[in-house]
């Protein structure tokens, strides 16, 4: 014990006395503080009248395209009619679809006008439920093909009730009625949870990708300047990995928990300024919190053991990432399973089957305790089989350090070592 604590005190000190470590804790800490605290003392910035709706949540918005105001310019736009589409209304579509319309005699002709940007966009009517949207190059955020489409629905069903013999009182009588739905959550609301979901597990992604490189690039260097042969031989193998792990967890955690927690102190004191707008964020449940720190720390620590092991399986720096790329592929593959859970169905087959998998249930467990309902056996059982995952890993880890850190030249096979330490085992 007395050795694993000189480990782990000498790699804390490596971690709190690095000048870029705690000005990129500080730095980090104090932008999130300011970015929910300066809003609040900027005069008219969060008091705007128009309705904002928080991420995850939707609205419906309704917009008149009849009502034009004085003085805006018009979009300049193309209309081409079928010779043989004699029962499309062109005036009518002008007079609902307001806009500097332009008529064309044929396809070509309103292509050629798009190209050349005589106009923005063209409509090709080959009949009132046929309709060709012409554009040069259609953005991801386009909407004008489908706000044309449903301006058009609405004009020819209102001009369809009409010929029926309805009046437009009749009409407006009948489009009138509003069904009012609400909604009671029996669970958990997945829209409401989605974004400090995708928070915390990106602080899970960003800890494992980084201090794991770091642990690796740690136990690489001092082999590579043969310091390793000195430690080997005065601090057991045990001590030695499981403390440079533990410090990178310990320092990894610290720092997260600095920066996290200076969003939710400054929130807690400006929290009625946001009137509530980054709820979102900061209001998650106590219960959410503790199984994110037990299944962030356990995942993080069975991917450090792992580093660890890899960083002693090779001689140079330079090899690292040759070495490392299975796991960091193995990592990014649970990550992406992850935020597919939360954009689809976090209680899918797959997500139930990835909680009690090791290498993904530090992600998927925490995903579906955040997003949906998980029984508490459920949560205890993919904790337990993460836990004796940890360990195995730390005994490996010691067993395959001690015989890595000692090899040098060309880097050692995953397969070689495990032959080795089961022969001497």
């Amino acid at each position: 014990m007395k050795q694993f604590l000189t480990v782990l005190k000498f790699e804390l000190d490596n971690y709190f006395k690095n000048k870029s470590f705690v000005i990129t804790t500080l730095v980090l800490a104090f932008i999130i503080a300011a970015v929910v605290i300066v809003p609040t003392v900027i005069p008219g910035l969060l008091d705007d009248e128009e309705d904002i709706t928080a991420p995850g949540t939707s609205e419906e918005i309704i917009v008149d395209d009849a009502i034009e105001d004085e003085g805006a310019e018009l979009s300049r736009y193309g209309i081409c009619v079928a010779k043989d589409a004699t029962d499309v209304d062109v005036d009518m579509i002008c007079v609902a679809f307001p806009a500097e319309w332009k008529n064309y005699d044929s396809e070509d002709a309103i292509k050629e006008a798009v190209e050349t940007g005589d106009v923005e966009a063209g409509f090709i009517m080959n009949s009132p439920t046929d309709v060709m949207y012409v554009v040069n190059d259609l953005s991801m955020y386009d909407y004008l093909g489908e706000m044309f489409s449903q301006t058009l629905s609405a004009c020819y069903k209102q001009q369809y009730l009409l010929d029926k013999g309805l009046t437009a009182e009749e009409i407006a009588e009948s489009e009138s009625f509003h069904v009012n739905i609400t909604e009671e959550v029996l669970g958990k609301d997945g829209g409401q949870n989605y974004w400090y979901t995708y928070v915390l597990v990106f602080v899970v992604y960003f800890l494992i990708i980084f201090y794991g490189q770091m642990i690796a690039t740690s136990v690489t260097t001092e082999k590579s300047n043969r310091a390793i042969e000195i430690l080997v031989t005065s601090v057991n193998s045990t001590s030695l990995i499981c403390g440079k792990v533990l410090a990178g967890a310990i320092a990894g955690v610290l720092q997260a928990a600095i920066i996290l927690g200076s969003g939710f102190v400054s929130y807690s004191f400006v929290q009625e300024a946001w009137d509530g707008l980054l709820d979102f964020l900061f209001d998650i449940p106590a219960n959410v919190l503790v199984v994110y720190a037990i299944f962030a720390v356990l995942s993080y620590l069975l991917y450090a053991f792992i580093f660890g092991m890899l960083g002693a399986l090779v001689s140079k720096t330079e090899d690292i990432s040759k070495s490392s790329s299975p796991v960091l592929m193995l990592y990014i593959a649970s990550f992406m399973i992850a935020i597919f859970g939360m954009t689809s169905n976090s209680n899918s087959i797959l997500m139930k089957v990835a909680s009690y998998i090791p290498f993904t249930s530090g992600n998927a467990m925490f995903i579906r305790v955040s997003m949906g309902s998980v029984a508490v056996w459920e949560v205890i059982v993919s904790a337990i089989i993460l836990g004796v995952s940890c360990m195995i890993a730390g005994v490996l880890a010691a067993k395959i350090f001690r015989f890595g850190t000692l090899h040098y030249g060309n880097p050692i096979k995953f397969k070689t070592a495990l032959r080795k330490v089961k022969k001497n085992a």
